[in-house]
């Protein structure tokens, strides 16, 4: 555990410095359950990881080195940061965590399950209102018992971008749809100049949106989604640092 004390903090520096790819995966089942799944491979950033930690202090913490899966109902049961709604919702997830050094891997996964569409709804909504960032979820063991990654000082996290969507989740529907004031905040937020400054430095953040569904697509209004061969998976592909000048374009209403 004293491992994840010091990696997350490390992690959270350095969400918005180097070229990220991230799969969100919403697999629905006939009757409503399933999984929220979001794999981060921020591999390439394993270079810079070693020049600002340093290999040998790396080797002391036991960083070269990583395959682990975190329960969630071990780290916010005993939360007085998360409500108790919250709780029950985000506990029997997990978070895996895949490192090794010398093969430059660097991955995480996170999986929360879901009991129906309305749960799936309050998920997301959990991913984009920070709670299921690391910021968030692992306050109070970054070293010295500070809350969160740096003490007093605010992280940036990835999943604030889609806290500007409002997502919604029916029986044959699915929508996420651009939120103009979440929106507005959002620019007005200063970190978030960090993420201004990566776009004019050409940096990357693949973000891909794979829908699983029960039944058939009938109609889905974005033009970068791609339907598979049975019409069942809907693929959506962008580069997320492009948000800052055309948000609408990756939201999506999906009909099945």
């Amino acid at each position: 555990m004293k491992v994840i004390k010091f990696l997350f903090p490390v992690l959270l520096a350095f969400c918005f410095t180097g070229c990220l790819d991230i799969d969100e995966t919403i697999e629905i089942s006939k009757d409503g359950s399933g999984d929220l799944t979001v794999n981060m491979d921020m591999s390439q950033m394993v270079e810079l990881l070693q020049n600002y930690v340093g290999k040998d202090e790396m080797a002391k913490k036991g960083m070269e080195k990583m395959d682990t899966t975190i329960w969630m109902k071990n780290i916010i049961d005993t939360s007085s940061k998360i409500p108790a709604d919250k709780k029950a919702l985000l506990r029997n997830g997990t978070v895996g965590i895949k490192l090794n050094m010398d093969e430059k891997v660097f991955k995480t996964k996170m999986q929360f399950p879901f009991t129906n569409l309305d749960n799936l709804q309050k998920l997301y909504a959990a991913m984009g209102d920070g709670t299921l960032g690391g910021a968030n979820l692992f306050k109070g063991m970054a070293p010295g018992g500070q809350d969160g990654a740096g003490g007093d000082m605010p992280s940036p996290d990835i999943n604030q971008f889609n806290g500007i969507y409002d997502f919604t989740s029916k029986d044959g529907l699915l929508t996420k749809k651009l939120n103009p004031a979440k929106w507005k905040d959002l620019q007005n937020n200063p970190q978030m100049a960090q993420m201004k400054q990566a776009g004019q430095m050409g940096v990357e953040i693949l973000y891909t949106t794979t829908i699983k569904l029960p039944r058939p697509v009938k109609k889905v209004d974005n033009p970068l989604a791609k339907l598979s061969d049975d019409k069942k998976t809907v693929t959506i592909k962008y580069n997320l640092v492009e948000v800052f000048e055309h948000p609408e374009q990756f939201g999506y209403t999906v009909e099945y």
